[in-house]
């Protein structure tokens, strides 16, 4: 990881950690694991990740922008992760929805990179499906019960 991508993960790491403990959404918790890995990937071998989509060496300029949605990744991973506020969790869904529907439009127009595009197409949209459900309130919660009192409803 670059030193400029490693300073900027730490002081949000350490703004996130003043800003007290959160209360971790099994999906979101498990979402920015996931993420981190897949930006780290991006980041750190992203002509390995792209070849093996699309069976063909990835260009500079394709690996430089999959470096940067890989540090954009890794940065959703520590906010979300850290502090699963529920504005923030909708905020990276709402940039999840927009990243696919941006991938989606180029896999048009970009015929050598078209499974690329359209497999982040899917992850993306999977990142912000996750996150959306994720922050649901529990069914017990909407029936105005306490966990394990369903029951007697």
């Amino acid at each position: 990881m670059t030193a400029p991508a490693q300073a900027l993960l730490r002081s949000v790491a350490s703004a996130l950690q003043q800003a007290g403990p959160a209360r971790f959404p099994l999906g979101t918790r498990w979402m920015s694991v996931v993420r981190a890995g897949y930006g780290s990937a991006l980041l750190c071998v992203p002509g390995l990740v792209i070849s093996a989509v699309t069976g063909a060496p990835a260009s500079g300029r394709v690996r430089a922008v999959a470096r940067v949605l890989g540090v954009r990744q890794l940065v959703q991973a520590a906010v979300c992760g850290m502090a699963p506020r529920r504005g923030l969790v909708q905020a990276g869904a709402a940039a999840d929805a927009l990243h696919a529907a941006s991938m989606l439009a180029l896999a048009g127009t970009e015929p050598a990179l078209r499974r690329a595009l359209l497999a982040d197409t899917a992850i993306a949209a999977a990142f912000a499906s996750v996150a959306t459900t994720s922050m649901r309130p529990e069914p017990q919660a909407l029936a105005g019960q306490q966990p394990g009192n369903l029951a007697e409803a």
